[in-house]
């Protein structure tokens, strides 16, 4: 990366994580874009060079904290499987459970536009693809069903959890991500099909 690359690059972060810290202090809906540009210390066509709407600029915002996700996963990759699962979404959990009220509804608006980062050929997916496969060569996981269609339903079970947890303030993500986790070793375990 060259020099200008890389001046691009500390810019977009820096809107990236003032939008981050201005979500979390004062809501998505009540942050406008001046604030974002005054905050990180650029000018607003500076933004708009970056994110061609504000739209833009919040999901790739919720790539980025895909991305972390991924690392998340990728550095439980020395266990089995299903410990791999079960600890992925307790640790997810356990992270979000504390949040603020702010934060909550931050992750909700950001999951209504993450569907690039959690569907096929993309970052999260393509990681539970690769952990499954690495599963079936191991012995841990039954080959019985497609990789993708088992990230599919991985991937799914995550979302839905965490859109759960931001909609119903009486749901609990610990539990219900760890039950989640628990029935998915199931499937991937699977038991051969009746005969």
């Amino acid at each position: 990366m060259n020099r200008i690359d890389r001046r691009k690059r500390e810019v977009r972060d820096r809107i990236l994580e003032s939008a981050f810290d201005l979500f979390l202090t004062q809501g998505i809906d009540a942050t406008k874009i001046d604030d974002i540009c005054e905050r990180a210390d650029v000018a607003n066509r500076t933004f708009f060079n970056h994110f061609a709407t504000r739209q833009d600029m919040i999901h790739a915002l919720a790539e980025k904290r895909l991305l972390n996700l991924h690392e998340v996963l990728a550095n439980r990759t020395h266990e089995a499987v299903p410990d791999q699962l079960i600890g992925f979404f307790g640790e997810i959990a356990a992270v979000l459970e504390g949040a603020s009220d702010t934060y909550r509804s931050m992750i909700g608006a950001m999951l209504v536009t993450i569907g690039s980062g959690t569907q096929r050929g993309f970052g999260l997916h393509d990681a539970f693809v690769e952990l499954i496969k690495d599963g079936v060569a191991r012995g841990e996981v039954n080959a019985r069903h497609d990789p993708q269609i088992l990230a599919d339903l991985t991937v799914g079970a995550l979302v839905v959890g965490i859109v759960n947890w931001t909609v119903d303030r009486s749901y609990c993500l610990e539990t219900g991500l760890h039950d989640s986790a628990a029935a998915l070793v199931d499937l991937l375990a699977g038991a051969p099909p009746p005969s």
